[in-house]
C-alpha cells in the first residue's frame, strides 16, 4: 500500500523536474550509499511509517513515469553548515527542491543552470546544534514546492515527544513567537528514534485554542498565519500506533526571510 504522503511527496517533486531529469534522480539515488542502507532496514522496524516506503515508492513512481536507459548522472555530496538559510547548491547549479533525509541532513534537488537534463542530489549536513524541519511556503511562495531548512535547536525549534503515552494525542507547550511583521508560516516535522521521518495519523495546530488546520498520514505539517499578533501557538500530534516519536516545530516570519525565536512565554 501507498500511503497518502509518500504519494503526496512524489507528485511534488516529480512536476518540478521532466522525465529526463527523474531518470538521472532515479539512477543516482538506486546507486547512492544512503538508498543501500535504506533496504538494509527491516520492514518490522517502521511497519507502515517508516520511511523507507517514503524511498521505496518515491522510486517506483519515477519509474513507472520514465522507462528507457537511465541518463549518466554521478551523486554529489557535499558537508555544508545551514544556519537558518535555504539550502545550498554546487556551483553551476539552481536550487529546486529540498527534503529532509535525515534529523541532521538535508536531501537537496539541483539542476544545472546550463543544462537542465543534469540534475543533482546533493546533501548538506546540518549543525551540530540544528534540526531539519520541512515547509511548504515561505521561499518559494509556493505550497507546491517542498523544502527543508536546519533550524537552531536552542531558540528556534520546539520539541516534544510521545515517549510516557505513544498511543495518546501528545501537544507542545502553548507559545507565542517573537515576530516583526504579520504574516508567519509554521511548520513540524515528526521523527522515529532512527532520525528518520515518521508518518502518524493526525497532525495539528492550534492558535488561541482555536484549531488553524490538520493534517492526516504525514510526517509534516505546513500551515500559513496572516495578521499574526502574538497568539499562542501549540501543535499537537496521535500517531495511530504504538510508534514512540518525537516532533520538532517552528515559525518562519515570511517578509524577513527568517526563522523566528520561540518566546517561551
Amino acid at each position: 500500500m501507498i500511503y497518502p504522503d509518500t504519494i503526496l511527496t512524489t507528485t511534488k517533486l516529480s512536476h518540478l523536474f521532466t522525465k529526463k531529469q527523474l531518470k538521472a534522480l532515479l539512477f543516482s539515488h538506486l546507486f547512492s550509499p544512503s538508498f543501500a542502507s535504506i533496504m538494509r532496514i527491516s520492514f518490522a522496524q517502521s511497519c507502515k511509517l517508516h520511511t523507507f516506503l517514503l524511498y521505496t515508492f518515491f522510486l517506483v513512481a519515477i519509474a513507472t513515469i520514465i522507462m528507457g536507459v537511465p541518463l549518466e548522472n554521478a551523486l554529489m555530496t557535499k558537508r555544508a553548515e545551514i544556519q537558518l538559510t535555504v539550502p545550498g547548491c554546487p556551483t553551476g547549479y539552481v536550487y529546486k527542491a529540498s527534503l529532509c533525509d535525515e534529523i541532521n541532513r538535508l536531501m537537496v534537488f539541483c539542476e544545472n543552470s546550463q543544462n537542465p537534463d543534469d540534475v543533482q542530489v546533493v546533501y548538506n549536513d546540518c549543525g551540530p546544534d540544528e534540526t531539519c524541519i520541512e515547509h511548504y511556503y515561505a521561499i518559494e511562495s509556493d505550497l507546491d514546492v517542498p523544502h527543508a531548512t536546519c533550524i537552531d535547536n536552542e531558540h528556534r525549534v520546539r520539541k516534544w515527544d510521545n515517549f510516557g503515552e505513544p498511543a495518546k494525542e501528545t501537544c507542545s507547550p502553548e507559545r507565542g513567537y517573537d515576530i516583526e511583521s504579520t504574516d508567519m508560516e509554521i511548520a513540524v516535522t515528526i521523527y522515529a528514534n532512527d532520525g528518520k521521518p515518521i508518518q502518524v495519523n493526525i497532525i495539528v495546530a492550534y492558535k488561541n485554542g482555536v484549531e488553524i488546520s490538520t493534517v492526516y498520514d504525514q510526517h509534516n505539517y505546513t500551515s500559513v498565519i496572516r495578521n499574526y499578533s502574538d497568539e499562542k501557538i501549540k501543535y499537537c500530534f496521535t500517531t495511530g500506533s504504538d510508534n514512540k516519536v518525537t516532533a520538532y516545530a517552528a515559525g518562519w516570519d515570511i517578509e524577513n526571510k527568517t526563522f523566528l525565536l520561540d518566546s517561551k512565554s
